[in-house]
């Protein structure tokens, strides 16, 4: 495999699209309401499936009646934890063996979190299917639940998985409910805070948010006429969907197939495989039928996976001129009912911020706990917004503590090219960063609202006016695991067909694979047909998470274009008895060096006919398997307006730059900053995912989530920052999660600029400003 990790160093030529705001090749489909989403397919032949969920946070089921159900007129199945395999699983969406405990099963005997699946029924209607949910018949062995993760790590506490389960993770102690544990450390910590003049610690606090995509999780399962089972899903990671199920049930991989139709937003909550497809599956497998699962709003609010809730833990020790001389960074992770990702999001709380200030002694300490609250998640940004939250307020501080500017602090201690990423030693085989554009980026943001020359005032004297800044930085796809291939034809009408696993779940996945296959012809993104919905049809790819597409698959697509393009010129050079690397392909023909031209379609026929050799469908094949995970910077600034009587506030502008190596797509990179931005302002602002005593979340649906609304936004300025990743497809890195990371700290540090006041804790509310501006002496 020595071809995977090949640097791609080709630039775009003048005839590529590459570069060029192209129209979405979904974008009719979408706007005009033709695009299929799951729960648009109809299924008038469907049996209605419907979940009975746990009233309980923490419970043993001693029994369950079914019969009373089972009487129901149009009932087919009734399903509990006696009727499903007893093997046990991890949603997580990540390829087998995942970095995560194999800690549930289809359905439990042991509920952990108010919401989870007891049962499962399929009838043949819906009204049958909700009657018989409300005649099963459950007696409970309820427990003492635990929500806190550093109350379920004390002495007493409840133990919530005291069985032994499967892929124990490294510093797991489930006696004290730890799922896993983390340790890095480069330098000498201890010789590092020594060696400084200040040292600042503080804890940070970040909440449980959803990720609230507007499309509801559905699944439809059947078993087809050659006795597969098939799931048309709300997904983000078909392949590994298909095997993961299959794995569950015990059916070979090739006995499965999955169907991705249009999804409308993922943001990484469709990453794993959830309750509704698992037991879509096994209503499926019971009654031969064809079963339809959808979750009602509240249901996916409330039982689909969430941002894990992090305490972040900052000490940063400094010298008077700003060098840092030692970070520790300690994070304990609030993981849920289940493992699933507690070791990955717990590792990136710390190594992807950290990264950003290369000091000589560094070191990162954390923990993941089993609590009994839905399950965390993978959720766009994935750890680093936990962890960015709590170093860039703390940046600020560190600037505070030493009468430094936050601004001035930072360039003293920024990546450069040529530094190292902090990683992990089985993370990356190259460290090394290539292109780092964050000095630029952090230059562009203050220049873009005059930081050196400070904020103007409101006109009204009660309030007050402050500028905050936080560096970000994300991956390009998540080193030494994630696989792509594509296939490309070449069609004998001069078009080009592009089949991959990568699926779109709203980011234009499918424009960027084909202005990348376009880019190497010469050829207009019309002319490219994407392929991308369905194991059947597609190669493997690990899915559309950890900001891979572009790089991982968008290397894996070049690859093969630029394999096609060579077979094409080998092939047109002894035709024409020219050198191969003289023909060039511009607007859909093939240049020959004396000027002579011909299309690519004519070629392509003329081939296909066999008319000058063997007869011979012109296609080719391209992987992409790497160590590597290049990195996208940002910069983020907030301006905040403050109200001294009230402690009420609005962020007036968020100024975004981003570098995202070469762009692909202009206006879709920039569409992926803003609703990064827009997202990381909600979490920053208003949205948390809430519990009683009991564990029951205090949030019936959207009208008491508090989104954040299209009227409340700020101003959003938004510059893409070009550098060259040389190993990236025309040279990209990725860009979907890096903007997510900033607002939070970025309005955090805005508001102490105004008032003086430090918000630590997620989300800042104008009670939370209050209070602290009525403690300030």
């Amino acid at each position: 495999m020595a071809d995977d990790t090949e640097a791609t160093t080709q630039f775009a030529d003048a005839h590529s699209p590459v570069g060029e705001s192209v129209e979405k090749v979904d974008g009719w489909g979408l706007v005009t309401g033709n695009a299929r989403y799951t729960d648009d397919v109809p299924t008038a032949d469907a049996l209605a499936g419907r979940i009975l969920r746990s009233p309980h946070a923490h419970a043993h089921i001693v029994s369950i009646d079914t019969a009373a159900a089972e009487a129901i007129p149009g009932v087919k199945a009734v399903i509990t934890h006696e009727d499903v395999p007893e093997k046990h699983i991890t949603r997580t969406g990540f390829p087998y063996p995942a970095p995560a405990p194999f800690d549930e099963r289809v359905l439990n005997e042991t509920v952990r979190f108010v919401g989870e699946p007891v049962a499962a029924v399929a009838a043949r209607t819906a009204d049958a299917a909700e009657r018989a949910i409300n005649t099963i018949d459950v007696e409970y062995d309820v427990r003492a639940p635990v929500f806190d993760a550093e109350a379920a790590m004390e002495p007493g506490a409840p133990t919530i998985h005291p069985a032994v389960y499967e892929n124990e993770q490294k510093g797991a102690d489930p006696e004290r409910n730890v799922v896993c544990e983390a340790r890095h450390e480069e330098g000498d910590i201890d010789a590092g805070f020594d060696e400084a003049d200040t040292v600042v610690e503080r804890e940070y606090e970040t909440q449980v948010v959803q990720h609230l995509p507007l499309e509801v999780n559905t699944s439809i399962a059947w078993i087809d006429e050659r006795e597969r089972l098939v799931l048309r899903t709300t997904t983000q990671v078909s392949h590994i969907c298909r095997d993961t199920i299959a794995r569950a049930f015990d059916l070979n991989r090739t006995d499965v197939r999955v169907i991705k139709p249009r999804v409308g937003g993922g943001f990484g909550v469709r990453q794993d495989v959830l309750p509704n497809q698992f037991l879509s599956a096994a209503l499926a497998l019971e009654t031969g039928e064809k079963v339809r699962l959808r979750n009602e709003r509240s249901e996916d609010l409330h039982v689909s996976q969430t941002r894990h809730a992090q305490d972040v833990t900052v000490k940063t020790g400094v010298r008077e001129d700003g060098t840092i001389t030692a970070m520790h960074v300690d994070v304990t992770s609030n993981t849920g009912a289940y493992g699933c990702h507690g070791f990955a999001v717990l590792s990136n709380s710390a190594h992807e911020p950290m990264s950003l200030y290369p000091c000589e002694n560094r070191l990162f300490t954390g923990r993941a706990v089993y609590t009994n609250v839905t399950p965390g998640g993978a959720m766009r940004g994935y750890g680093a917004v936990q962890g960015t939250f709590g170093i860039e307020s703390h940046m600020d501080e560190v600037a505070d503590a030493i009468d430094m500017n936050p601004v001035e602090l930072r360039r003293r201690n920024l990546v450069q090219a040529g530094d190292e990423s902090f990683e992990p030693e089985f993370s990356e085989s190259k460290r090394l960063l290539e292109s780092v554009g964050v000095g630029d980026c952090l230059d562009r943001v203050c220049a873009a609202v005059d930081w050196d020359g400070g904020p103007d005032e409101p006109d009204e004297e009660r309030y007050r006016r402050g500028y905050g800044v936080a560096l970000s930085m994300a991956k390009s796809g998540v080193p030494n695991s994630e696989f792509a291939r594509a296939h490309i034809t070449l069609e004998t009408d001069g078009t080009l067909t592009v089949r991959v696993g990568i699926g779109d779940t709203g980011q234009g996945s499918e424009t960027v694979m084909a202005q990348l296959a376009a880019g190497v012809f010469g050829l207009d993104v019309d002319s490219v047909h994407v392929k991308a919905d369905d194991t059947d049809a597609t190669p493997w790819d690990n899915g559309a998470y950890a900001s891979s597409t572009t790089y991982v698959s968008g290397n894996a697509t070049e690859k093969a274009a630029r394999a096609l393009a060579a077979q094409v010129r080998d092939l047109a050079a002894e035709r024409f008895d020219v050198p191969a690397d003289a023909i060039e392909f511009v607007e859909g023909e093939i240049r020959l060096p004396s000027g002579e031209s011909l299309t690519l379609g004519q070629f392509a026929e003329e081939a296909f006919i066999g008319e000058t050799g063997p007869k011979r469908r012109l296609t080719a094949s391209g992987r992409h398997f790497t160590a590597l995970s290049p990195k996208p910077f940002a910069a983020q600034l907030a301006v905040v307006d403050v109200d001294t009587e009230t402690g009420e506030f609005e962020v007036v502008r968020l100024a975004n730059a981003v570098d995202c190596g070469t762009v692909i797509n202009p206006e879709g990179a920039r569409g992926q900053v803003v609703g990064g931005a827009v997202m990381g302002l909600g979490q920053t602002v208003s949205e948390a995912i809430t519990h009683d005593a009991d564990g029951v979340p205090e949030h019936r649906g959207l009208r008491d989530y508090e989104v954040i609304h299209a009227p409340d936004l700020p101003d959003l300025d938004v510059e893409l920052v070009e550098t060259h990743e040389p190993t990236g497809p025309f040279g990209a890195k990725s860009v979907g999660e890096v903007s997510v990371l900033g607002p939070a700290p970025a309005v955090a540090n805005a508001i102490d600029d105004a008032v003086g006041v430090r918000i630590t804790d997620l989300p800042i509310t104008p009670a939370k400003v209050w209070d602290a501006i009525g403690e300030e002496p």
